[in-house]
């Protein structure tokens, strides 16, 4: 009987809580894409990764250029002379890849370096406009966390009004 009287008062005291608060969703990802900067990040991440790309290609040429030439020249090599090169293509096998890994590595750190600042910048938009509206809780819905938004306001408008947009 306690155990009911407690859970009843529990739901009294509850529900009048749940009334009050007010909830709104964003798609942040939009709200990104209609980032000036975000699209300046993006050229400026593309020039950065192009750079890898060309030393990239330039190595691939120079392992096929070996490739081609070892496969061409095997059948008159010397053992010694045939194990030297295979070891010298090998070596240049490991580079390739060891330099792939080490580019998406500075890719992805230059990426995060470029978009931290926006995201921050989007994000203190947000939260401003949702303490200036009174929201409790505001759901992005960009990234699949909100199923059912029909009694949640779209904020977008407000802080893109907030960053300029």
């Amino acid at each position: 009987m306690k155990k009911i009287l407690v859970v009843i008062i529990a739901l009294v005291v509850a529900v009048p809580t749940f009334a009050q608060q007010k909830f709104g969703h964003i798609d942040s990802a939009a709200l990104l894409e209609l980032m000036p900067e975000k699209a300046k990040a993006e050229k400026d991440l593309e020039g950065f990764a192009k750079e890898f790309q060309t030393a990239l290609e330039a190595m691939g040429k120079e392992y096929e250029t070996k490739v081609a030439s070892f496969q061409q020249t095997e059948k008159d090599m010397i053992p010694t002379v045939r194990n030297t090169k295979v070891r010298e293509i090998s070596e240049l096998e490991r580079r390739i890849q060891e330099f792939q890994q080490q580019a998406q590595d500075e890719i992805a750190k230059k990426e995060q370096e470029v978009l931290t600042p926006i995201i921050d910048k989007a994000r203190k938009a947000i939260d401003e406009v949702a303490v200036a509206k009174n929201y409790t809780y505001v759901f992005d819905s960009s990234v699949g966390v909100l199923l059912y938004a029909k009694d949640t306001e779209d904020i977008m408008a407000d802080v893109k009004a907030k960053l300029g947009l």
